[in-house]
């Protein structure tokens, strides 16, 4: 991106939330942390949304709050078991 445009840019947002402020008493607060419920991080064009504030939360109501974590919900290595007269599904039904 050209430099003078990026700078043009910058001083138009300058200048857009001076305005906001004379004219409707609103203030920058800078990046933001949290967006309804969601925590929210900011990096030069990234965005990362997370839960975890609200799992807690969760977890705390419902008495799980030393409950150890698992890994996997189901047992890794469990053999499929193949039926020999199971047909096919058409899975253009789906």
């Amino acid at each position: 991106m050209d430099d003078l445009l990026i700078i043009r840019l910058e001083h138009h947002i300058r200048k857009c939330k001076n305005e906001l402020v004379v004219e409707s008493d609103k203030k920058d607060l800078g990046l933001m942390h949290y967006y309804l419920g969601l925590e929210v991080w900011q990096k030069l064009g990234e965005i990362y949304l997370g839960q975890g504030k609200y799992v807690i939360k969760i977890l705390h109501k419902f008495g799980m709050m030393d409950s150890q974590s698992m890994t996997t919900p189901m047992i890794a290595n469990l053999k499929k078991l193949k039926s020999s007269n199971s047909s096919f599904v058409d899975p253009t039904s789906y």
